[in-house]
């Protein structure tokens, strides 16, 4: 029991705080709506408390003073209701919530000093006010501070009087707040344990669904995203590439004799092999771009505003690396053939086009791998007229290997 009602209490303190900072950073982004929420919901109680209070103000014809304190307090929550839907911060949402709960009881005591004593529709009032409380979404330390608050305001304004009100009218008030206060801390605590407990398990199920969304879209040998996930996100990506301005690349890539180093080193070695280039390319490319597995040992990089060389060749260093402490000879000499298609961001290009420019300039370096024995072998496309697209899948845009980087050539 020592520790069962700390450990409660620490818990529902804070609605936002959580053990963990994921769960904390997600329930913040639920916060505000939630505690918009609230705050209409208050509001709404609260005129239709003073409504039904001004029918009886009305029918008992009591002074105009009563009826024009509600219309007032009609008004100010009427305005909070409104002002919800602009707000976007919580603590803003709280704080008009304490706001109208302050102006409310204030509003309340006047009206008892103007007529120099409680009328039973005011200690019915001072009642609705602690029991409303719970309606918002703040935690025990909020609403205890607001209770308190509201509980210090009529209790001293009692004291300071420069009349005394009858001690049979203070004593009632008393037990009113004490045991409305006291439920609707009970209230507000328990609220924030049901409504942690629903944030942790949405959190949970948020956090499955993206597991098996991304193990669904992930290529479990290698880490890279599958043909599937390729599909689905690539026109998305190009078109934020073009939004942003961005120079996009499309590369092409496949292991060199990928079916001897199967058949001399085994199925295991060439596994490791695909590995490696999971491992390498995403190391470089990190969250700049998207490494897919297209199937077999074809891989394809999406990215933007990288030089594709400066990528591929650090990437080939990292791949090297990975495959030096293999003891199988193939294995240590694998290397890799590229092929790049890289569009401006004002030149409109399908995926179709892209790939087969791509698989063209893949083509080309395999060419030349002869010629140049020593990894790399990259080839780069650059589509420089917009024209240039229509002819895309039986020509490179530019087939100068002598030319400069940032056009075609082989390194």
């Amino acid at each position: 029991m020592k520790t069962v009602l700390p450990r409660f209490l620490h818990s529902v303190w804070s609605s936002t705080r959580y053990d963990s900072p994921e769960l904390t950073r997600f329930a913040r982004k639920k916060s505000v709506e939630e505690a918009r929420r609230g705050l209409v919901a208050m509001s709404i109680v609260i005129m239709g408390i003073l409504a039904v209070e001004a029918l009886f103000y009305v029918k008992f014809a009591l002074d105009p003073m009563y009826l024009y304190t509600s219309a007032i307090l009609v008004l100010l929550s009427l305005n909070m209701v409104f002002s919800a839907r602009a707000v976007e911060d919580p603590r803003a949402l709280h704080l008009l919530g304490v706001t109208l709960l302050v102006v409310s009881g204030s509003a309340f005591v006047l009206l008892a000093h103007y007529q120099g004593n409680f009328h039973p529709m005011l200690f019915a009032s001072v009642a609705m006010l602690f029991i409303v409380v719970p309606m918002m979404s703040w935690g025990l330390g909020e609403g205890l501070a607001v209770t308190l608050l509201i509980y210090l305001m009529f209790t001293f304004s009692t004291i300071e009087a420069k009349f005394d009100f009858a001690d049979q009218s203070l004593w009632t008030l008393q037990f009113i707040m004490l045991g409305a206060g006291a439920v609707s801390l009970l209230l507000v605590a328990r609220n924030v344990e049901l409504r942690k407990h629903d944030i942790a398990a949405q959190h949970d199920l948020v956090v499955a669904h993206d597991r098996i969304v991304d193990l669904s879209n992930r290529d479990p040998l290698t880490g890279a995203w599958n043909r599937r996930y390729f599909d689905l996100k690539f026109d998305r990506y190009l078109e934020r590439c073009r939004e942003n301005q961005n120079q996009f690349h499309f590369m092409l890539l496949d292991v060199d004799d990928f079916k001897t180093i199967n058949d001399v080193c085994g199925h295991e070695s060439g596994d490791h092999v695909l590995e490696h280039i999971g491992q390498a390319f995403n190391s470089v490319i990190g969250d700049h771009g998207s490494l897919v597995r297209m199937g077999g040992d074809e891989f394809a990089l999406i990215f933007a505003d990288l030089e594709p060389r400066v990528i591929a060749i650090r990437a080939l260093k990292k791949f090297c690396e990975l495959n030096a402490a293999s003891k199988c000879d193939e294995v240590v000499r694998a290397s890799l053939s590229i092929g790049v298609a890289s569009v401006p961001p004002d030149i409109e290009v399908s995926y179709r086009q892209l790939y087969k420019q791509a698989d063209l300039a893949l083509y080309r370096a395999k060419s030349l791998k002869d010629a140049n024995p020593a990894p790399p072998n990259i080839v780069v496309s650059v589509l420089q007229d917009p024209n240039d697209v229509h002819i895309s899948t039986q020509t490179l845009w530019n087939q100068d290997a002598s030319a400069d980087p940032a056009g075609s050539g082989a390194a």
